[in-house]
């Protein structure tokens, strides 16, 4: 095992040294804490740490990657000390900082975390499993880690990975431009694999991604049954954007497929794990009320665009608002006024509190007056005096009775990273 480890660590050392990195848009915090950075698969996890690899010494570097098949004998072990011994064996002057790579897949993880901090190594990691991560690490790493959840590519990420870079006024100058690359990346989402490869090979990519995820993460990690699990996927990427209770969706499933409501809401319950989808609930002070209805979006709006024949702009452009609020926002729901009608999200933590609608366009019928009228009344109830409604590409500012509602192209909300 040490001869397999030196070979892996040496590779790997050689490996980051000679990685081009794209820098992402996050401020990991500086601790003396372990450092854990969870989300999906192939979001760009393992780069992250890549980037703080690069930044020591390359002697220094112990990384592991807990999926590499060489490493499977290790799994087996009472203790992991051969680690370390082997790096040690290699570097007996140097300290190592360690980087373990999906460490979920480590048995006993949190046990040998906790003792390497105790004997003050510095340590990153990566995680891929929402629940497993998250419950070890409260109960076992409690004060002793720091937890940051990685999201697939935002837009300007997207366009720094095609090496695209914006000036100040290309918003103005440039919008077809912009609105082009923005459409590419509202209909086939943010994975970087699916970003660099040409649109003829984009779904291959985006399929590839999603099978490892629904084969490895959630139909032979949970003994699943992968054509209920496939109905359960598929009935929520038809229903992005609308709430739903756990036995509307199973009552739906039962009528083509021969289940339970508890056999669903069972199936429901295991597509957070993976990060493969996230669940909003309404606005409301007593938890039931909360927990009865929810809409759920998907992680990236390649899955949508896997699981429909036909793109539905609408659904892609709200699930990605999602996301985007996600990663910005701690506290985010949707809101029901007292008569039933509905906003979109919520924002609303300690430092902001914002309505927002999602249309794709307000053009043709009532939809712009609907959408006003539902917005005017959540902020009434709430005492706010400004909302706002994302599009695809309409942008106005409205007064209406001391209140303010701001028409925003939602590409042009999703800049604000680049020039701000």
């Amino acid at each position: 095992m040490e001869t397999i480890l030196k070979r892996i660590i040496l590779e790997n050392q050689e490996i980051i040294a000679n990685k081009q990195l794209i820098s992402r848009n996050y401020s990991i915090p500086v601790t003396d804490n372990i450092t854990v950075l969870t989300g999906i698969r192939r979001c760009g996890k393992t780069y992250m740490l890549y980037e703080k690899a690069k930044l020591i010494n390359p002697k220094r570097i112990l990384f592991l990657d807990f999926e590499d098949e060489r490493l499977i004998a290790l799994f087996s072990l009472t203790n992991y000390d051969v680690i370390v011994d082997a790096y040690k064996m290699l570097f007996p002057n140097l300290e190592p900082v360690v980087f373990f790579d999906e460490i979920q897949n480590l048995p006993n993880w949190h046990l040998y975390l906790k003792r390497l901090h105790i004997k003050g190594y510095k340590i990153y990691v990566t995680g891929s499993n929402a629940h497993l991560i998250s419950r070890e690490i409260s109960t076992f790493l409690k004060g002793r880690s720091l937890e940051t959840t990685i999201y697939p590519f935002s837009f300007p990420e997207f366009l720094k990975l095609k090496n695209i870079e914006l000036q100040v006024n290309d918003d103005i100058i440039n919008q077809p431009y912009i609105t082009n690359l923005f459409e590419e990346y509202m209909r086939y989402g943010g994975f970087p694999e699916v970003i660099k490869v040409a649109s003829t090979d984009k779904r291959t990519m985006a399929k590839n991604i999603y099978n490892l995820l629904f084969y490895k993460d959630l139909v032979a990690k949970f003994d699943k049954d992968d054509y209920l699990l496939k109905l359960v996927v598929n009935k929520i990427s038809e229903n992005i954007t609308k709430e739903f209770s756990i036995t509307s969706l199973a009552n739906k499933i039962i009528s083509v497929y021969k289940t339970s409501v508890p056999t669903v809401a069972d199936y429901f319950n295991i597509l957070p794990e993976p990060y493969l989808t996230s669940n909003l609930y309404v606005y409301r002070t007593s938890f039931v009320q909360r927990e009865s209805k929810r809409k759920t979006y998907l992680a990236d709006n390649s899955f949508i665009f896997l699981n429909r024949v036909d793109p539905d702009n609408s659904r892609l452009l709200e699930n990605m608002v999602f996301n985007y609020l996600l990663r910005k926002h701690s506290e985010l729901f949707y809101y029901k006024t007292a008569k039933g009608k509905e906003v979109d999200f919520f924002v609303h933590t300690h430092s902001t509190k914002a309505l927002i609608q999602v249309c794709y366009t307000l053009e043709g019928g009532d939809t712009k007056d609907r959408e006003i009228k539902s917005l005017l009344t959540a902020m009434t109830e709430l005492s706010m005096d400004t909302g706002y409604i994302y599009t695809w590409n309409q942008e106005e500012t409205l007064k209406i009775n001391e209140k303010i509602i701001k028409i925003v192209p939602f590409w042009k909300e999703s800049l604000t990273d680049i020039y701000t």
